[in-house]
């Protein structure tokens, strides 16, 4: 199998595992964003721009800070505002964002995602 057929099968995978956890208590949705597709499911869709804004801003924070402080790639970012908190990770050159409320356990939702 080709690095590019698993890459794609590593992304199928982990977007079944995405519908799997978007029902959980506690997950507002996530948005998952390759360089030429997008998949975006959010419980209010009416802020697809807002949550959006917010996952590239995460990223582009991220890369910053690391060129700023002179370390390596950043791999894992965690926001945690007054009730809801958002997860981003890159994952096989996709960036994923997943919103949840402050409560929800994160590290047990990157393990659940095999993204730990």
């Amino acid at each position: 199998m080709s690095a590019k057929n698993k890459s794609k099968n590593d992304i199928e995978i982990l977007q079944e595992k995405l519908q799997s956890i978007k029902g959980r208590e506690g997950i507002i949705g996530y948005i998952l964003r390759g360089s030429n597709s997008a998949s975006i499911d959010l419980k209010d869709p009416t802020k697809i721009i807002d949550y959006a804004v917010l996952s590239a801003t995460s990223f582009e924070a991220g890369q910053d800070m690391s060129s700023m402080f002179e370390v390596d790639e950043v791999h894992t970012i965690l926001l945690e505002g007054e009730g809801t908190k958002i997860l981003s990770r890159v994952v096989n050159d996709h960036r994923l964002s997943i919103f949840m409320e402050k409560n929800v356990d994160h590290n047990k939702l990157s393990k659940d995602l095999n993204l730990a």
